[in-house]
């Protein structure tokens, strides 16, 4: 479910690819956060706008051949997984890019809600109130769309990130 999830906006506008800040973040603090991607493989060139405060403003231009790797990870973000051993998650996917100077550019987080997990010893059923009612964003798969879309378009592979 896309309410269930906080995710960058991800437009085509002619050969171009834009993935910009979610819209309930830029609600949330009040337009002081924003970040634009832009994916242009006539110029091939990956283009990254950022604000902070309203007035700190970043641009960084990466050239494709400055590229190694798209950066992919997840990590699960819920209280749960750190005191229970059966939890719901919440699930943050990263994205990235991995130059070739061996630096990791971040690009977006893709957040939301995740589905039960159980790694006790008791069998699901145990806990049928949580998973039976579990519901989940759509974080894993839009991430993984732009994961795959942006290592094509750049032409490199997909990497785990260095923690």
């Amino acid at each position: 479910m896309r309410l269930l999830s906080i995710c960058p906006r991800i437009r085509k506008e002619s050969d171009k690819i834009i993935a910009s800040t979610a819209w309930r973040i830029q609600i949330l603090s009040l337009g002081a956060v924003y970040r634009e991607v832009i994916v242009d493989p006539k110029k091939k060139r990956v283009t990254i706008s950022s604000r902070y405060l309203w007035t700190q403003e970043n641009k960084q231009v990466v050239r494709f051949r400055e590229i190694m790797a798209v950066v992919y990870g997840y990590e699960d973000q819920s209280l749960g997984a750190m005191f229970a051993r059966a939890h719901n998650s919440f699930d943050t996917f990263s994205v990235g890019l991995r130059l070739c100077d061996e630096t990791d550019v971040h690009l977006f987080s893709f957040s939301g809600e995740g589905t039960f997990a159980n790694h006790g010893p008791l069998p699901d059923w145990w806990y049928w109130e949580q998973y039976a009612l579990d519901v989940a964003g759509s974080q894993e798969k839009e991430s993984r769309m732009f994961v795959d879309l942006l290592a094509h378009m750049i032409d490199v592979t997909v990497v785990p990130p260095r923690y």
